[in-house]
C-alpha cells in the first residue's frame, strides 16, 4: 500500500519540503531507500527498523520502498527518520493516511524509538507555516525553538509509540501541546535580557577617550572599525566589551539569527531564541571556508555565526590573505551565496568587522627603541591588508599607548551601560527616520538614498568637498563618511549634520594628507 508523508530540510536558512513517500508491495523482504541520499539518511533505514520493531510493531515480510522527493536535491542528515517511519506504519494501516494531512514531521530516531532533536527545524517550521501547513509533529527537545513561529499547531513527541497513540486513539499522554500566536511570541521575547548582557565594563579601560568615542559611533551605526596600535595598548580588551554596548536586537533580526544557529547546531540548550547580538572571535589560522561557510552541503560560516553582531579579527595581518579577502564580497553585499551542480545556498552575513592589528610585527613601532623590524617587514606586514578591504572600513583607529597619568586616576569615563545610553538613543533615531525604508542603520543606507536621509549643512558641504578635492578618497570613501557623519549626528543627538560631525568623521575615518591609504 501506498503512503506519503509531508517532511522537510534547509536550504540556506530557508526550508523546502521533502515528500516521503512509501509503498509495501509483495517480494523479497527487504527496505529499498532512494531519493539522492547522504549516507546518513541511508543509513536511516536500519534505524528506522529497529525503531519501529522496538516500538511494538512488526514489519511486514514485504519488499518496503522509501522515496524522497525531489530526487534531485542531496538530503543529509538524521531529520527524515521519522517521517519515514511514520509513512512505513501509514502503508501498514497502523496510520491512517487522514491523519497526515498538512503536518510536517521532523525528527531522529532511537534504536529503542526514542525521538531525539535535530538541527535546522527553525527554518523548516518558519517555511511550513508561510506554505499553507498548519500542524508540526517533532521531537520535545525542538519545542521551544519551533514556537516562535507564529499560527501554527506544535506537537512534540518522545516516543514513536506515543505518537501513533495520538495520531489514531487521541492519546494525550507523553505528548505535549502548543497553539503559537504573535500574543505568545510578544509576550516570551519582551521578557528577554539585554541584548549583550554587560559582564565586562568599559569603564576598566584606562584613558584611550577616542577609541572608545570610536568605538561607541560604530556600534550606534553598525560601522565597520580597524583598531591600529601598539601591543598592550587595549585593542582586544575594548573589542570584547563592545557588545555591552549594543542595541538590542529586534525580534526579525532575533528570527533570522536563530535560524542560523539553528542549521549550524548550535542552538541546544538554549530557551529557543537568540536573544543577544553574537560575538564570534575565530583564530588566525582559520581557513576560507571556516569564515565564508561551505562544505558538500553548505553550512554558515564565521561571517554569517556573526549575522546582527560582530566578528572580530584579532591580529588581522596574521590571518592569511586570501582569507582576508574573501571578507569584501559579504562586507559590501551582506549576504553570502555558496552554488552548487543542484541547488544554490543563501546565507545572511550582515555583520560589523571589527579587526585589530599591530603596527608591525614585532608591536612596538613607532618605538625604534624596542622595534627591530626593517621597513620593509613593517610595509610587507600592513601591506596584508589590501587597499579594497580598508576602504570598506569606516572608523580606522590608531591607538596610542596609555600614559601613566591615565593608568592612575580613579575615575576611568564612561561606563558601558552610559555607553549603550547613548547608542539606544542613537539607534532609536535611525529606527524612526527608516521606518519605511526597510534597514535599521545608518551604514546599511543604500547609495542610491543617501540624498534623501543625510543633508550637510553648507558648512559642512564644503569642507567634505575639499577634502575631497584634496586627498585621494575613493567614491566609496565620499559616500562612507557622509554616513559616518550621519551616525556621529545621531550620537550628539541632532538631525542636522554640522560641520563638526564631518569633522569628527573624517578624523575617524583617519585620511592622511596623502589619501586614504593603507596605513592601518
Amino acid at each position: 500500500m501506498y503512503s506519503e508523508v509531508i517532511s522537510g530540510m534547509t536550504l540556506g536558512i530557508g526550508g523546502m519540503f521533502v515528500r516521503v513517500e512509501t509503498d509495501i508491495s509483495p517480494g523479497l523482504p527487504m527496505l529499498s531507500m532512494v531519493g539522492y541520499l547522504a549516507s546518513s539518511v541511508k543509513e536511516a533505514g536500519e534505524r528506522v527498523r529497529t525503531a519501529v520493531k522496538n516500538s511494538g510493531f512488526i514489519l511486514p515480510a514485504s519488499r518496503i520502498t522509501v522515496n524522497l522527493s525531489p530526487a534531485d536535491i542531496r538530503k543529509d542528515g538524521a531529520i527524515f527518520d521519522l517521517p519515514i517511519a511514520v509513512a512505513i506504519l501509514a502503508s501498514m494501516q497502523l496510520i491512517h493516511q487522514e491523519k497526515l494531512k498538512d503536518t510536517l514531521i521532523l525528527g531522529e530516531l532511537g534504536l529503542s524509538g526514542d525521538v531525539k532533536a535535530v538541527d535546522g527545524v527553525l527554518p523548516v517550521v518558519h517555511y511550513a507555516q508561510k506554505n499553507g501547513i498548519r500542524r508540526v509533529i517533532l521531537p520535545l527537545d525542538n519545542m521551544d525553538e519551533a514556537g516562535f513561529v507564529d499560527d501554527i499547531e506544535i506537537i512534540g513527541v518522545k516516543w514513536l509509540g506515543d505518537l501513533v497513540g495520538f495520531l489514531e486513539k487521541g492519546e494525550k499522554d507523553n505528548i505535549r501541546y502548543i497553539k503559537t500566536s504573535p500574543y505568545r511570541r510578544k509576550e516570551i521575547f519582551d521578557e528577554r535580557e539585554g541584548a549583550a548582557g554587560i559582564e565586562e565594563d568599559m569603564s576598566d579601560i584606562c584613558g584611550q577617550e577616542s577609541m572608545k568615542r570610536g568605538v561607541m559611533i560604530a556600534a550606534a551605526g553598525f560601522h565597520n572599525i580597524l583598531m591600529s596600535g601598539a601591543a598592550g595598548s587595549g585593542k582586544s580588551m575594548i573589542a570584547g566589551r563592545i557588545p555591552g554596548i549594543m542595541p538590542g536586537l529586534t525580534y526579525e533580526e532575533c528570527l533570522e539569527l536563530t535560524k542560523i544557529y539553528s542549521i549550524s547546531g548550535l542552538l541546544r540548550d538554549k530557551d529557543g531564541l537568540i536573544r543577544k547580538r553574537p560575538f564570534r572571535s575565530p583564530h588566525h589560522t582559520a581557513t576560507e571556508i571556516a569564515l565564508i561557510g561551505g562544505g558538500v552541503v553548505p553550512r554558515p560560516g564565521e561571517v554569517s555565526l556573526a549575522d546582527c553582531g560582530i566578528l572580530f579579527l584579532d591580529e588581522l595581518p596574521e590571518y592569511k590573505k586570501k582569507v582576508i579577502e574573501c571578507l569584501r564580497q559579504p562586507m559590501e553585499d551582506r549576504k553570502i551565496l555558496i552554488s552548487r551542480h543542484h541547488a544554490a545556498y543563501e546565507f545572511p552575513a550582515d555583520f560589523m568587522l571589527v579587526a585589530a592589528m599591530n603596527p608591525c610585527p614585532c608591536g612596538h613601532y613607532p618605538d625604534r627603541r624596542l622595534c627591530r623590524c626593517t621597513d620593509r617587514e613593517i610595509n610587507a606586514y600592513r601591506n596584508k591588508i589590501s587597499y579594497p578591504i580598508m576602504d570598506r572600513i569606516d572608523i580606522r583607529l590608531e591607538v596610542k599607548p596609555v600614559e601613566y597619568k591615565d593608568i592612575s586616576k580613579t575615575s576611568k569615563g564612561m561606563t558601558s551601560a552610559e555607553m549603550r545610553d547613548k547608542v539606544e538613543s542613537a539607534r532609536e533615531r535611525q529606527l524612526y527616520r527608516y521606518r519605511e525604508a526597510g534597514f535599521l542603520f545608518n551604514s546599511r543606507l543604500p547609495q542610491n538614498r543617501l540624498e534623501e536621509f543625510i543633508k550637510l549643512t553648507g558648512e559642512g558641504e564644503r569642507l567634505l568637498r575639499n577634502e575631497f578635492e584634496k586627498k585621494k578618497i575613493s567614491a566609496r570613501g565620499y559616500f562612507r563618511i557622509k554616513k559616518l557623519a550621519r551616525t556621529i549626528a545621531d550620537i550628539n543627538d541632532r538631525e542636522d549634520i554640522q560641520a563638526e560631525d564631518v569633522f569628527e568623521a573624517m578624523f575617524f575615518r583617519n585620511i592622511s594628507d596623502k589619501g586614504e591609504e593603507n596605513d592601518g
